[in-house]
């Protein structure tokens, strides 16, 4: 994988980490894994009662709407969204078949001729999630020869997901990483792994391809050292811009744009995932008689 990713090498000799990861209780950095299992998603009509509430929290409302909320195709067979997508109407229309749940915090959600597997992994460029780069992709390419359908998701759509399309993209469509990671932000405007995945995806096209077609360069703002893509600051200045604050905040998912929208959305970096899906719970709860996520 080339010296400077080296410390990802030893990751291939893990035996089918996915299907290890479907019985873990906490992930491999230590955070403990949603162990509910449910059969009803959420539906078009709760996700805007969540929106209408008053109660809803700033950060919990970024993702229920656009463009996190999202469901974006990405090939014929392939679907990319956060949690406000995964909705029952948009998995009954989309015939599909096969969800990749790219979170520790969301329950896993069952249903009848849906497959569901678990990434257990933060929105944190320490976790390993190139342990699940292979598993991932072989499953999203045989769904595919089945004339099956999938769809990533993660909390926004944004990270973990996207990581994981891109890393599907570069095994079985050839596409160098600067390519995929173009090709989805073309369809998902959201779609950014944090600056840690990229690393990871670097090691991974360089297994795959024998070269690299991005590297990461550091940059010192603020007296504090960042790490870009080197494409970032020519293609993608405001992702260039976005991600030096990210790095600066030390948040998950802070100074993210709404698609068409000029407000700054500044997500507490204390606040974790955890909590955004705890509030989403009893909010719901409240609403409805019997509560969706259990």
């Amino acid at each position: 994988m080339g010296s400077k990713y080296s410390k990802y090498e030893h990751l291939k000799t893990i035996e089918s980490p996915l299907n290890q990861a479907q019985g873990l209780k906490i992930t491999r950095s230590g955070l403990q894994i949603n162990q509910e299992v449910t059969n009803k998603p959420l539906n078009k009509k709760m996700v805007e009662k969540l929106r209408r509430n008053p109660k809803t929290a700033p950060d919990v409302l970024i993702i229920l709407n656009p463009p996190f909320c999202d469901i974006d195709r990405i090939t014929d067979n392939l679907y990319l969204t956060g949690m406000g997508g995964l909705t029952e109407e948009n998995i009954s229309t989309l015939n599909i078949t096969l969800i990749i749940n790219a979170t520790y915090e969301m329950p896993l959600l069952r249903m009848k001729g849906v497959d569901s597997f678990r990434v257990p992994v933060d929105d944190d460029g320490n976790d390993e999630i190139i342990l699940y780069f292979d598993d991932v992709a072989n499953l999203i390419d045989q769904t595919s020869r089945l004339k099956g359908r999938t769809i990533v998701h993660c909390m926004a759509g944004a990270s973990r997901s996207s990581t994981l399309v891109i890393a599907y993209l570069i095994k079985y469509h050839d596409y160098s990483l600067k390519t995929a990671f173009c090709y989805v932000k073309s369809l998902r405007s959201c779609a950014r792994p944090n600056i840690g995945f990229f690393a990871q995806l670097i090691a991974y096209e360089r297994f795959y391809r024998k070269e690299t077609s991005v590297e990461i360069i550091e940059i010192v703002k603020k007296g504090k050292k960042v790490q870009v893509p080197d494409f970032y600051p020519q293609m993608f200045p405001e992702l260039f811009k976005a991600e030096i604050n990210r790095q600066l905040n030390k948040s998950h998912i802070s100074n993210i744009k709404l698609q068409e929208s000029k407000e700054r959305n500044y997500i507490n970096p204390r606040r974790k995932y955890q909590d955004m899906q705890r509030d989403i719970q009893a909010m719901i709860g409240k609403n409805t008689t019997t509560n969706p996520l259990k």
